[in-house]
């Protein structure tokens, strides 16, 4: 699902890559051409990440998203999986 109008679209599936993750407060963003403006994170949202996965900028990762997203993010993660089959940008 494109999420080009984010009035239509409410949630869904992507693939995408870390933007920023800053671990010292626990939450990061996530760029997809699936998810106009970005997609806001929580580590409680990370699955694995408890067991010692490791978050990158530049990492790829799968996520379910929802909307709206907090304050200037339109869109946030609600679960978050990191792909350790793909090191580079989906599409590069």
């Amino acid at each position: 699902m494109k999420c080009d109008d984010a009035a239509v679209a409410s949630s869904g599936r992507a693939s995408g890559t870390v933007r920023v993750w800053t671990a010292d407060e626990g939450w990061g963003v996530i760029d997809s051409p699936d998810i106009a403006g970005g997609c806001w994170f929580h580590a409680g949202v990370v699955d694995g990440l408890q067991a010692g996965t490791v978050l990158r900028a530049g990492q790829v990762v799968d996520v379910e998203w929802t909307s709206p997203g907090p304050d200037e993010h339109p869109h946030r993660a609600t679960l978050v999986e990191v792909r350790d089959d793909l090191q580079a940008t989906p599409g590069a």
